[in-house]
């Protein structure tokens, strides 16, 4: 789903050789017009098989209304964007390179205020997104990206090839590409093309080519020669660093030799929903293949998506296994995708194939232990490359992306012992620094990239089979006249950060990024409008920007107080006051804030349910509230039991209806033929699992559900939404990795933090459920989060005192500030958040004597209590009542508005439930449901009744 960008550019790149390609543009939603490429300019530049791509484009916004869009597409294998610039004030606004929670948050708040940010980013299965802000009404917004890639070939060429699928017209498109020292040739071809003309200019060749108001639905391509025999290897000078740098590609045959046949194998087949992007019919014929080279053997299937499915045995005869590929043509893609909870040590067998585009979407992340070999196979556009490496790397197997390969080389492939790299040997004083630094299989080509000292160097380089070497090679390095261009540089540190990748090393793949302005899955490209936001969040910003960026630094440093300390005096206070509220209820009812005619209409608009009579009125008009001691008194006469009703969720789809109608045996193979037409729709998801764990199919609940993983990757939104679904139905352990997740790109938030505690406290983990709670009152928080987030700080203490109270005893609780130790046990409390950012959700309680507490009526005259109204963002919103009277509380959720400058989808509201709150008695229901906002939604939660 994407529910917050009103329109999505995808640029579909689909190379066989390279892994870049074709510019499209999704449909708007909800009726919002398309935002369409109205132009296109890109520029190519080459050194031996060294290529950079620029891709400058406009894009026209043809909507009455300003908007946000996001610019995606698949990297290929080993492809990083190293640049990312924004239109902002009619110039190009360069991108830096910082930490990708850091970007998101300056972004955010940003956005926030109306002004020009623009972010880039990696998410999972090596996917480039780039979120732009604002497009204008009726207007255009320039975004440039760029990346370096090594071409590939055939025996005799390099060859470029861009597909380009430009349906609709452009008013203008033009192409430049120069190649340094080696003339490039015009590749025959029956598909149509870009017709390129080069021209010598000095040490280069220059095609340049342009057209207008034109459909492009042509190919860039062009071959460059590869050189007979490499006599020496040039070098290039760092920009980032003052080091030279070598890049050599060889021309080294690939071989194989006989692999033995093993007797018995285990096929992993994801089943997740991702699978329906994979090519299924090409795997098919890869595993026929493997097979059929078997000829005699047993295998174990396993499928799996958000969990492990089957477990089947099948004997292979004549190289033909007919009940397995029947049982693949069959199987439902369904789920999420826990790839990271398999223990591949379980599959007691001599190989495993794994069929699978890597992406890990749902589930905890195990320690590997690995016994087998993994051959790991990919079909799909859009994978997790270095996983899959990984995984063939720590059991000496093999990664073959079948999406850049065709079956018959994938079958060779995986059929016999590839030849493989077995390691350098140069002399340490002079080379430093050399990638690939350890053994890897050959694929089509190999390339090394390195770091030189001294006029020349030489390598030798050893290839073979496992520890066998039957191949050597010598390159020597000439470093005498070093070329001025940071594309070896920058291949280097792709090449290298391809290495921290396969081994997850997060926190060098951070530095790495940073260092050489390389977007990761742990860095961003962040573009801002303003140096002050630069400042703010100590993001070092463009050269034009640094000499004012350091001059503000160094004044903000002088000025910079103990803002911390501050912070927590000031909320001893707000609490010391909460308890004084808490022990000493007011006797006389504060006077009403009066609403709006606005606010009245679009606020008082539900808890009617618990109908008004004259008798309540009269009631309402008692200015004076029971004392403490009379409520006291009252219920020491006869305790009175609390029941909670919570209404259960039902959003009346049509899907739904349809579900109903069939028995429950059915419900999940109904469920899969609805799927297709709902496929992208997430509420469809959440409605259809909630109504399988009402009918107790858990399972199978589970499995609908965490297909909101695999919608949009890292959408934190949806992901909350997940895990507090999985929370709702007791799914403690999932809902746990989902937490964590999102606490990686969004510690900047508090409720990260809070959605954890909560979690870990039903975990019985009481110990960490305190350390995560109380960062939401330690933390050094921006003060515009605590300003947007009012009063969260209170709710959270209140949970903290609810455990301390209770497990005191097997507790570390020293780090506390004494002064927030105070546990206050209440008859009724009700929290409520969500997942939509920018969105006002209200709380509303109405009481047996009709009386509703409100953002505008927080304090009513039973001493019921309602937190902060909050209105930019997730709540959470607290109502408090610490002696309830006899009678029923209705509780109400309202949609009241909303900032976003984006289409906005259902918002998914959770509500927590409990009675005799802080004591021995505690009950707690849990509810999650849907708002829509286009029907200004509102919904009864349910109620609490105490009687006698």
């Amino acid at each position: 789903m994407n529910k917050y960008a009103t329109f999505i550019v995808f640029l579909m790149y689909s190379f066989t050789l390279c892994a870049q390609g074709i510019p499209m543009i999704s449909p708007a939603e909800n009726g919002t017009n398309p935002i369409e490429l109205s132009s296109l300019h890109i520029n190519v530049f080459v050194i031996d098989n060294m290529a950079t791509t620029t891709l400058e484009m406009q894009f026209y916004n043809d909507n009455d209304r300003v908007m946000q869009g996001e610019l995606n597409f698949p990297l290929g294998n080993g492809v990083t964007v190293s640049r990312f610039a924004l239109d902002v004030n009619g110039e190009m606004r360069e991108g830096v390179v910082v930490d990708k929670e850091t970007a998101t948050q300056a972004f955010e708040a940003v956005t926030r205020r109306n002004v020009d940010p623009g972010l880039a980013e990696v998410t999972k299965g090596n996917n480039f997104k780039a979120r732009v802000y604002p497009i204008p009404a009726q207007g255009y917004k320039k975004a440039l990206v760029a990346f370096e890639h090594e071409i590939d070939g055939d025996v005799d060429n390099f060859i470029y090839q861009l597909p380009l699928s430009i349906k609709h017209v452009l008013k203008k498109f033009s192409v430049k590409v120069e190649v340094v020292l080696n003339k490039p040739k015009i590749i025959k071809s029956k598909s149509p093309k870009i017709n390129l003309d080069f021209t010598e200019a000095r040490n280069s060749y220059i095609s340049e080519y342009q057209e207008e108001n034109k459909t492009l639905e042509r190919h860039l391509t062009f071959a460059i020669p590869r050189p007979k025999k490499v006599s020496k290897v040039v070098t290039y000078k760092g920009a980032v660093t003052s080091d030279n740098y070598f890049y050599s590609y060889l021309n080294i045959k690939p071989e194989q030799r006989e692999k033995k046949k093993p007797k018995n194998i285990t096929v992993v087949w994801d089943v997740s929903s991702s699978g329906k992007d994979r090519a299924i019919e090409n795997e098919l014929e890869i595993l026929e293949g493997y097979l059929n080279w078997m000829q005699q053997g047993q295998v174990n299937l396993v499928t799996f998506s958000n969990t492990i499915h089957t477990t089947t045995k099948y004997q292979i005869a004549n190289g033909i296994c007919s009940p397995l590929i029947s049982a693949l043509k069959t199987v439902n893609y369904d789920g999420g995708t826990a790839i990271n909870a398999i223990d591949f040590s379980s599959f007691k067998s001599e190989d495993i194939l794994l069929f699978s585009d890597g992406i890990s979407t749902f589930g905890t992340k195990n320690h590997k232990n690995f016994e087998a070999p993994i051959t790991a196979i990919n079909t799909a556009a859009i994978a997790n490359h270095s996983l899959l490496d990984y995984f063939a790397a720590c059991t000496n197997g093999i990664y073959i992306n079948a999406f850049e390969a065709s079956v018959n080389q994938t079958i060779e492939k995986i059929t016999q012992e590839q030849k493989q790299f077995i390691k350098a040997e140069f002399d340490t004083t002079k080379i430093k620094e050399v990638f690939p630094n350890s053994a890897q299989k050959l694929r089509d080509n190999f390339s090394l990239s390195g770091k030189i000292e001294g006029d020349q160097a030489e390598v030798t380089l050893h290839f073979g089979f496992g520890d066998n070497i039957t191949e050597i090679k010598k390159i020597i390095i000439d470093n005498s006249e070093a070329l001025d261009h940071n594309l070896g540089e920058r291949i280097w540190a792709q090449k290298k950060l391809k290495t921290l990748l396969v081994r997850q090393d997060a926190s060098t793949i951070r530095s790495h990024g940073k260092k050489f302005n390389l977007v990761t899955p742990n860095t961003s490209l962040i573009v801002l409008d303003d140096v002050a936001d630069y400042v703010h969040y100590k993001i070092v910003p463009p050269l034009s920007l640094q000499e004012e960026y350091y001059r503000r630094i160094s004044a903000q440093n002088e000025q910079k107080k103990d803002s911390k300390a501050q912070r927590i005096s000031s909320l001893c206070q707000v609490f010391n006051a909460d308890f004084d509220w808490w022990k000493n209820p007011p006797s006389k009812k504060p006077e009403l804030k009066k609403s709006t005619p606005s606010e009245s209409r679009s606020r008082e608009t539900v808890s009617d349910r618990i109908a008004s009579s004259p008798q309540a009125d009269m009631i309402m008009e008692v200015n004076e509230i029971a004392s403490e001691d009379e409520l006291s008194s009252k219920k020491s006469e006869k305790q009175s039991k609390p029941t909670i009703t919570i209404v259960a969720w039902d959003s009346n789809e049509p899907y739904i209806n349809t579900l109903k109608s069939v028995a429950k045996e059915n419900i999940y193979a109904t469920y899969l033929t609805l799927k297709e037409k709902n496929r992208t729709n997430p509420s469809f998801y959440f409605d259809v699992a909630t109504y399988m764990f009402q009918k107790s199919l858990r399972a199978e609940g589970l499995r609908v559900i965490s297909n909101l993983a695999e919608l949009e990757l890292e959408n934190t939104e949806l992901l909350r939404t997940l895990g507090r679904k999985l929370y709702e139905y007791n799914f403690y352990n999932e809902a746990l990795a989902v937490f964590k997740e999102v606490l990686e790109t969004r510690s900047f938030e508090p409720h990260s933090y809070i959605d954890l505690g909560l979690t870990y406290t039903e975990l019985g983990e009481h110990q960490k459920a305190v350390d995560n709670l109380y960062q939401v009152i330690a933390k050094e928080w921006e003060p515009e989060s605590l300003a947007r987030f009012n009063g969260i700080e209170l709710i959270t203490l209140h949970d903290i005192n609810n455990i301390i109270a209770k497990h005191k005893e097997k507790l570390d609780i020293s780090f506390i500030n004494p002064c927030f130790i105070k546990n206050m046990p209440v008859d009724i409390r009700i929290i409520i958040d969500w997942d939509a950012n920018e969105t006002d959700i209200d709380l509303w309680i109405t009481d047996p004597h009709t009386e509703r507490c409100t953002y505008n009526n927080t304090n009513t005259r039973l001493g019921g209590r309602i937190s902060y109204d909050v209105t930019q963002g997730y709540g959470p919103e607290e109502f408090r009542l610490k002696h309830a009277i006899d009678g029923a509380y209705g509780i109400d959720v309202n949609f009241y508005g909303s900032r976003k400058q984006t289409v906005l989808d259902k918002v998914t509201v959770r509500a927590l439930v409990y009675t005799n709150f802080g004591t021995k008695e505690e009950q707690k229901e849990v509810l999650t449901l849907q708002l829509e906002p286009a029907k200004n939604g509102d919904f009864n939660v349910g109620t609490i009744e105490f009687k006698k």
